[in-house]
């Protein structure tokens, strides 16, 4: 049971920091914010629950990363479009693959958490902890709130997408793997 709680915590605090951009700092909305870590709760627990299955069946590790980043970003995406109305159509600024690296790295970090001592878990989280500084610097050291809110957008999109690339371009690297 502590396995699965660690798991689901790690996916919504890997969702909280871009959540916490886009509904605090940018909104200035906290019960957007509840009520995305509520949702992202339940949401994780069915990603545990899917992961459980896939680690029991499936073995080759790369192809599996590649597939679980793939099966977990259009899974979110299709939360992004018909639960979230963020769909291509719906609302053309909204960036697809944004979105798609954010609900990737919701279910990567846990995932690579999950694998005993992971080289990747030390990625994670320097990489974590300089995002959030940055964020933090980029909301109290911007002064213009226009300049402050293209500085989120692209912080929270170019961030997940930065994340899932180093994820996978470290996990995919020839004896990287545990």
């Amino acid at each position: 049971m502590t396995q699965f709680f660690q798991f689901v915590l790690l996916g919504c605090l890997t969702a909280a920091i871009g959540e916490w951009q886009f509904s605090v700092f940018l909104r200035n909305d906290l019960d957007n914010f509840i009520g995305s870590v509520v949702f992202n709760t339940l949401y994780m627990t069915g990603v545990y629950l899917v992961t459980r299955l896939l680690l029991s069946t499936l073995h080759n590790r790369p192809r599996f990363i590649l597939f679980y980043t793939g099966l977990f970003g259009f899974s979110g995406l299709m939360v992004e479009w018909f639960l979230i109305g963020n769909s291509p159509w719906g609302n053309p600024d909204a960036n697809q693959l944004g979105q798609f690296a954010y609900w990737a790295c919701m279910a990567l970090v846990p995932l690579l958490f999950l694998m005993e001592k992971h080289p990747l878990q030390t990625f994670i989280i320097r990489y974590t902890l300089v995002y959030i500084a940055l964020a933090l610097l980029g909301q109290f050291a911007i002064p213009s709130p226009d300049w402050r809110f293209a500085f989120h957008i692209y912080a929270v999109i170019l961030g997940y997408l930065g994340l899932m690339a180093g994820i996978l371009w470290k996990y995919l690297l020839p004896g990287f793997q545990t």
